[in-house]
């Protein structure tokens, strides 16, 4: 079993959610730091969603405001995913949001 730590990573994040990572079949992911940077002159509202089958969470909170010219981690601890589940970032002011996302993927 190879573990590989690896990053992911969508500048100007657009209004509708962009994927920002997948994870892949035959895998297992813990993430393990995530990080929205507002790069505008005002506040914008974020949302990080990680989509498990049929179900859709929310890693915070739903347009959740990031002041302008700040960053705000959208993890806390460790999140375990697994294969095909898909994590997307979107915010309410196109072209306002850096999102970086750090993991490990696990060979099972």
């Amino acid at each position: 079993m190879a573990n590989t730590f690896l990053r992911s990573s969508a500048d100007a994040v657009g209004t509708s959610a962009e994927v920002l990572y997948t994870v892949p079949s035959s895998m297992t992911a813990v993430l393990i730091g995530g990080l929205l940077s507002n790069t505008s002159n005002a506040t914008c509202n974020a949302t990080v969603t990680v989509t498990i089958g049929s179900d859709v969470i929310n890693l915070i909170g739903e347009n959740t405001p990031i002041p302008a010219n700040t960053a705000l981690s959208f993890i806390d601890g460790k999140i375990v995913v697994q294969t095909t589940d898909v994590v997307k970032v979107k915010g309410s002011v196109a072209g306002a949001i850096d999102a970086h996302l750090s993991y490990m993927e696990i060979d099972v």
